[in-house]
């Protein structure tokens, strides 16, 4: 890459890195841009982009320049400056000194570990040599250059990197510039960003199924191995919180890294996958985060997906955007019937309209939001056809209520509207759930109004910031479906273990929270069923507040929300509404496929 005096150069080439210390396995993707000096468009030219490491030396000869990490010190955490070595040679008459610290290490993480067997796992892999022994730190296309007077090898010539385990421990050096595409000379000064070491991301912490039945812990999440019972499905309900709105300073609590998109994806996407769920309910996925990552990631696992974006999109990055709530079902085990998609700002049209006209201005700018449901019939599926022995049909409800507390008039209104239109599909005994982050606390109205089927606001003690507008008497505020939250489980079995129990609120038989940052922390997201027509089997165990730390999103947890999992048995003989006919429209403003 040749250099050229600043002051003849056309453009500048401006680079911003999403955070600054890269993490083994996440992509670092650089916001690119070229400004031109002195016209508005740059003229024709390319992107060219270096990557390299910094070299580091022997751990025993320190002149020397090191080339083999033993990664058993890597896998045990061991002070990484002590991992290098100059040649095999160097590394084998090394081996006795690092087996001793190695075996030292795992049995030290396997005294705290509640033995769980990973120590144990990483003592039997760092047993001998070189079964599990080192890794080359160069490739054969490597090549070392010097900036600055000091050496870095070169990783490689894409605008992306994704770190690797010969990172861990060293800095990371992006060189940008842009050349002229017909004359091949540079049109801008190098850019140069140097990262800080890379690390390693925290291990997982699955979280057990509590089995409602045994109240037995079980780590494998294979469930139809736990239960034989052909009429079992579980769902996971989890509002994974859009990139649009975890940037900024809401959570400074949380390291830039694991803040950052690319790093949230993978962290999310893993632990969606590990807990195998039959269909999983997403809130907040990002549209361009749906079609680009989610859909095909989990395509590929099996899942088939109906989405619906929010009505109101934002212009950011050169394309419109909107977070949106996705279903996901295994084609093997359900077959899309019918889907309903909801706008709850339509039905809050015809609310305002029944408002006196003096009140209309304000009624439109409080009640109409941007928030959706999606409504999904699903036909169980055995091997590809349909089931021949529940012929069970059940109907999923995903939704995201508006947040702000300010707003508790919008979240009833928004939740009243997607109970009515439920309503008339149960009346064809179809089987319910409700998922999703109802952004209600529990005992608030909403939640009393789905859990005891009305809301009275005749003798509630109504406020204007309650109910400012009066909208409660246009409301429908009753309903006959037997809803029940699926958590309310654990503390009705009489069995629950103590340490279960303490995450519970025993009043409101709901968790003790499912957001939590420092400044708040409550019970907002929710699986509700019909009683009468599915049964819990097991459940998804909660987070404590030790657990979450200091506040979500974490390095360990890249939500905000917590995942809410389920397991269910349908109860027969549920399955009459298999031959009847379905409604087309139980909302006026639903969009049936």
């Amino acid at each position: 890459m040749g250099f050229q005096d600043s002051e003849s150069m056309k453009c500048e080439v401006g680079v911003t890195l999403p955070y600054n210390t890269p993490v083994v396995g996440c992509e670092i993707n650089p916001n690119v841009r070229v400004k031109c000096f002195d016209s508005l468009e740059a003229p024709p030219h390319s992107l060219i982009f270096n990557w390299f490491r910094e070299q580091t030396n022997c751990s025993i000869h320190r002149v020397e320049v090191a080339t083999v990490q033993c990664m058993s010190c890597v896998t045990l955490k061991l002070p990484v400056k002590e991992s290098y070595h100059c040649s095999t040679k160097c590394f084998s008459d090394a081996w006795k000194s690092h087996l001793v610290r190695h075996r030292h290490a795992a049995e030290t993480v396997s005294k705290t570990s509640n033995g769980d067997g990973q120590a144990l796992g990483k003592l039997r892999s760092c047993g001998s040599w070189p079964a599990f022994g080192y890794a080359s730190l160069f490739g054969e296309c490597s090549a070392v250059v010097e900036r600055e007077g000091k050496a870095w090898v070169k990783v490689g010539s894409s605008k992306t990197y994704v770190p690797s385990m010969d990172d861990f421990g060293l800095s990371l050096r992006l060189e940008s510039v842009a050349v002229d595409c017909s004359l091949g000379i540079p049109l801008s000064p190098v850019n140069i960003k140097v990262t800080d070491p890379v690390i390693i991301a925290p291990a997982s912490r699955p979280r057990c199924m509590i089995q409602i039945d045994r109240l037995k812990k079980s780590r494998n999440f294979n469930f139809e191995a736990q239960f034989s019972n052909a009429g079992t499905f579980s769902v996971l309900s989890y509002n994974i919180v859009s990139d649009l709105y975890a940037r900024g300073g809401m959570y400074s609590y949380c390291p830039t890294w694991a803040l950052a998109w690319e790093y949230r994806r993978h962290n999310l996407l893993q632990e969606i996958i590990g807990y195998d769920a039959d269909i999983l309910y997403l809130q907040e996925v990002q549209s361009d985060h749906f079609e680009n990552f989610f859909k095909p990631e989990l395509t590929k696992c099996g899942y088939s997906v109906v989405y619906k974006k929010k009505t109101k999109e934002v212009y950011t990055a050169n394309q419109y955007i909107i977070d949106g709530c996705a279903t996901f079902y295994r084609h093997d085990r359900f077959k899309e019937i019918i889907r309903y998609e909801l706008e709850f700002d339509k039905t809050a049209m015809s609310i305002v309209d029944a408002l006196e006209p003096g009140e209309r201005a304000r009624g439109s700018i409080r009640l109409m939001k941007d928030n959706v449901a999606l409504v999904v019939i699903l036909d169980t599926v055995d091997n590809g056809s349909i089931h021949d022995v529940f012929h069970s049909r059940i109907c999923v409800a995903n939704t995201h209520i508006h947040a702000n507390s300010n707003f508790p008039d919008v979240k009833l209104c928004q939740v009243a509207d997607l109970i009515n239109g439920l309503e008339k599909i149960t009346q064809l005994r179809i089987p319910l759930l409700i998922c999703g982050d109802m952004n209600s606390l529990s005992g608030s109205d909403p939640h009393n109004f789905l859990v005891t089927g009305r809301l009275n606001p005749i003798h509630r003690e109504t406020s204007q910031t309650t109910d400012p507008l009066d909208i409660y008497q246009h409301l429908k505020l009753h309903h006959s479906m037997p809803l029940v939250s699926a958590y309310s489980s654990l503390l009705q079995s009489g069995r629950v273990e103590e340490r279960e129990r303490r995450k519970m609120n025993s009043q409101t038989k709901e968790p003790l929270f499912t957001n939590f940052k420092p400044a708040f922390s409550g019970t907002l997201d929710y699986i509700f069923y019909t009683e009468d027509s599915l049964k819990v089997d097991g459940l998804l165990e909660l987070l404590d507040y030790e657990s979450a730390g200091t506040g979500l999103p974490s390095p360990l947890w890249s939500s905000d929300h917590i995942a809410l999992m389920a397991k269910f048995s349908f109860k027969p003989p549920f399955g009459q509404g298999l031959y009847l006919s379905l409604p087309l429209n139980p909302w006026q403003h639903a969009a049936p496929k």
